[in-house]
């Protein structure tokens, strides 16, 4: 079954380490879409945060 997480951080690799740290897998475990690329805005001003859906896979439950 594939399951979806979706994070943010301060940019893409911050919001992709702080995924991967909460599911407890690695990078190439995953599949990684960027929903929103980080900016910086004028002076801190309208900035923004990265966001990342990340797609992983967990085993099956066998039927009862």
């Amino acid at each position: 079954m594939i399951k979806t997480l979706e994070v943010t951080g301060r940019t893409e690799d911050e919001a992709l380490a702080n995924g991967l740290k909460q599911l407890g897998l690695d990078r190439d475990e995953v599949s990684v879409t960027v929903l929103e690329r980080s900016r910086s805005g004028f002076l801190g001003i309208g900035a923004s945060p990265a966001k990342l859906s990340i797609a992983y896979e967990i085993p099956d439950e066998p039927a009862p």
